[in-house]
């Protein structure tokens, strides 16, 4: 193991994003993570597609190819005594034990007793709501329940949700980050502690200044679509997406210079004193009198025009084109790497999110289901072949 903390074991016996993403980040970092999963069907991601092909398959979807990436797969069925004996042997080696499962409340598998048998133990959970709270959850439940998903879309319609699982990756974020300070706290003291991470708690934090907005002013955030949202007619705007001949660019004006988008655009309008005295109040009218000058431009032009003047506008990238990398900019910083899998081939995979010089970033596959049962069980925790044969029998492993 190398890495920023490769003395760090961890034994994951979460399900979904919001654990995923929270040992990914830590197994990212060079801790080992032991991903413990249920035999036969595995972690839920698993099953989340897309998948490598387009052809179902438990070892090729891409959440689990991302997710479970740089981690080690033992499957290990929990609700037996036998099972359960193991991974308290499991625990025992460990640093941090955690669970959680985006869907609903997390299995306490008895964690205050854990707790208390390993008072060094750091022990994690990550769910929809508070441990014990067993309301069945999804993404937009918890975007819902915590007022985010009244803040995006048109005014004039319906809430609209964010693309994919942002709540649960924020609550990953935060498990991981709980789990770091506790580990440090320990540093000090010797003594771990419990770690609770709440998806609709860190969905809730994204937003906080709505949250203020009512508790100082009482008045709630209305939804402003892709205009500045809770500001009064004397904030800067644009800030904004518009169309233009192929596709989308954002368009932000320059905040020392505002009447640059009037030079760009000859649009003299745009450099009024009472249009740049409230910007914000006059949007509907800047946006028709930008829409002249982007309708016949492609992204790439209106860029090039606005950038020349240091005007930050900026192409909105498909999925696409960023893997493609039609700037160069990721090439630059080896942001994208090929990973060899043995069922799904070789398999783009995204790096670091954040860089350390001295303890890089481990870029590795992600395990199939229960690969590394005989490392662990006979390897580490003492087992025989005979014994391990009789465990996946009886369905315990």
């Amino acid at each position: 193991m190398t890495g920023a903390l490769a003395d760090l074991r961890v034994i994951d016996c979460s399900e979904g994003v919001a654990g995923g993403y929270c040992t990914r980040l830590l197994a990212g970092l060079g801790a080992d993570v032991i991903k413990a999963e249920r035999p036969h069907t595995g972690d839920v991601l698993r099953r989340a597609g897309p998948f490598a092909g387009d052809v179902p398959h438990r070892e090729t979807s891409a959440l689990h190819l991302h997710l479970n990436a740089a981690k080690r797969s033992v499957t290990l069925d929990v609700s037996t005594r036998t099972g359960r004996t193991l991974l308290d042997r499991l625990i025992a080696t460990a640093d941090v034990l955690l669970v959680g499962d985006d869907r609903g409340s997390p299995t306490s598998l008895g964690l205050d007793a854990i707790a208390a048998a390993r008072p060094a133990l750091v022990v994690a959970t990550v769910g929809p709501f508070a441990p014990g709270d067993a309301r069945p959850s999804t993404e937009i439940v918890s975007i819902a329940a915590s007022g985010y998903l009244s803040l995006n879309g048109d005014p004039d319609r319906a809430p609209v949700k964010v693309y994919g699982d942002q709540s649960a990756h924020q609550g990953g974020l935060h498990a991981a980050l709980g789990i770091l300070a506790a580990l440090a706290a320990r540093d000090a003291d010797g003594a771990g502690q419990r770690v609770d991470a709440s998806i609709a708690d860190a969905a809730g934090f994204m937003h906080g200044g709505a949250l203020q907005r009512w508790a100082q002013l009482g008045r709630p955030q209305v939804r402003s679509g892709a205009r500045p949202a809770g500001f009064s007619a004397e904030r800067l705007y644009p800030s904004t997406v518009r169309p233009c001949a192929d596709g989308h660019v954002h368009v932000h004006c320059h905040n020392r210079f505002h009447d640059l988008i009037s030079v760009l655009m000859q649009e003299p309008r745009l450099a009024a004193p009472d249009l740049l005295a409230t910007p914000l109040g006059h949007a509907d009218e800047i946006d028709a009198l930008m829409g002249r000058w982007l309708a016949p431009r492609t992204r790439v032009e209106a860029v090039n025009e606005a950038q020349e003047l240091r005007i930050p506008m900026t192409e909105v990238l498909t999925p696409g084109e960023v893997v493609a990398d039609v700037h160069g900019q990721h090439a630059a910083r080896g942001f994208f790497a090929t990973v060899a899998h043995p069922v799904a081939g070789d398999v783009m995979q995204v790096g670091a999110p954040m860089r350390l010089d001295a303890t890089p970033w481990r870029v590795e596959r992600a395990p199939l289901l229960g690969e590394h049962n005989a490392q662990v069980y006979c390897g580490e925790l003492g087992l025989s072949g005979g014994d391990l044969a009789m465990l996946a029998a009886a369905g315990v492993v």
